[in-house]
């Protein structure tokens, strides 16, 4: 069933519920292989970090009252003591060793001292143990990382902390971008009448930022024979198109969308820039098709094709966030206005960070890339506009700093 002009939010979450009934087949990979993708299970922990009771600091293991006698030292690395160490007695430890059972405290190197009769003997007295117990960290089947989360740096090295060797992660989307216009060019400075080619080497970076692994960038000519066969050709998952979603006699992409058997899921968003964007599908192939203009692409990219992505990964929904406006925004036409916007210096406010309130860049409309190349993200300002001093919905931008 087609879905016509929706509101920008509705929009986001049917593109998100579309990606995930599409969502790539799990595989293992090991942790090193792993890093970066998505996981498609949740990740509990097969052992306790830490593994043993150890010492926080290099110093003694002691047990009792000093002064102590001293025995064997223990080193990081060593198998744990089966001799528990009795009233009286310290040994040599060093830090993340396992503390022999019996052991009170760990009195830190600065605060203790060998005296002339060999004894152990304190210098500063302390209320703390410096004795890291066994599982303070990570509890053995403790939930690590939750399924459509990215396994990130940190979280590996978690996972490998508590004897994670393998993992479950969602095979990335296949990509293809698609760059429709017979005014394009892909070098040089334009003639009048043409204009040089922003995405077959944009676009795909933005897809890979997103988690979809792109295959090719091809430019194609304004006519139905060729719209239909760029859509037809390939076998990636994702097939990203930008032009030709209007209703002119040079917008061929519904007539070859129809030519090949898509479904038409999405028919246009209630926004601008970027209200005729489309999103088909036919078999388990995804197509969104974005407008032509510069500005209105890059919206629909990131208003559509993050949701839609993190659906084909398995991952959350990508959350939205506020901004204060600095100064008023009007809209007294329908839908949302979306406009990126930047920090507004020297003004007070409250939003995405304490301190500050924004501004819409200057330099924008539908087919201008200024204002959008210094943003800091997208604000969307509902019809009727907004005052200063009030909170609108914001969206991040993939390649760079914004709301979330």
């Amino acid at each position: 069933m087609t879905r016509s002009l929706l509101p920008w939010a509705a929009a986001r979450a049917e593109a998100h519920r579309i990606g995930t009934t599409l969502a790539g087949a799990p595989h293992d990979r090991s942790l090193a292989d792993a890093l970066g993708q998505t996981l498609a299970a949740d990740l509990h922990a097969p052992g306790d970090v830490p593994g043993h009771d150890g010492a926080a600091m290099d110093g003694w293991a002691v047990a009792g009252e000093p002064p102590w006698r001293l025995g064997a030292a223990i080193v990081a690395g060593a198998a744990p003591s089966a001799t528990a160490l009795a009233p009286g007695d310290a040994r040599p430890i060093t830090t993340g060793a396992p503390v022999p059972p019996g052991t009170d405290a760990v009195v830190r190197s600065e605060d203790a001292h060998v005296d002339a009769s060999g004894r152990l003997v304190r210098d500063a007295a302390s209320t703390r143990r410096h004795v890291r117990p066994a599982g303070e960290e990570v509890a053995r089947g403790q939930l690590l990382v939750a399924a459509g989360m990215v396994l990130t740096p940190p979280r590996a090295a978690l996972a490998a902390a508590s004897g994670v060797d393998v993992v479950s992660v969602v095979t990335a989307p296949t990509a293809a971008v698609a760059v429709l216009g017979d005014e394009i060019v892909g070098v040089g400075v334009p003639r009048p009448g043409q204009v040089r080619d922003v995405f077959t080497h944009t676009l795909p970076v933005v897809l890979r930022t997103l988690g979809a692994a792109p295959q090719r960038a091809v430019r194609v000519s304004d006519d139905r024979p060729a719209t239909t066969a760029a859509f037809a050709a390939g076998t990636e998952r994702l097939v990203v198109t930008t032009g030709g979603t209007a209703g002119s006699s040079t917008d061929h992409v519904r007539g070859a969308l129809a030519g090949i058997g898509a479904d038409l899921l999405l028919d246009r968003v209630d926004v601008r820039p970027g209200r005729p964007m489309l999103l088909a599908q036919r078999d388990d192939t995804l197509y969104l098709c974005l407008p032509g203009n510069p500005m209105a692409a890059m919206v629909g990219l990131v208003l559509l094709g993050g949701p839609l992505v993190a659906g084909l990964l398995g991952r959350p929904m990508p959350a939205t966030a506020t901004v204060r406006l600095a100064v008023d925004v009007p809209n007294d036409r329908g839908g949302a206005l979306v406009l990126a916007y930047r920090r507004a210096e020297g003004r007070a406010g409250v939003g995405v960070g304490p301190g500050f309130a924004v501004v819409p860049a200057s330099h924008q409309s539908s087919a201008m890339l200024r204002g959008l190349a210094d943003a800091e993200g997208l604000l969307l300002v509902p019809s009727g506009g907004a005052r200063a001093g009030e909170d609108v919905p914001a969206l991040g931008l993939p390649w760079g700093s914004g709301p979330s």
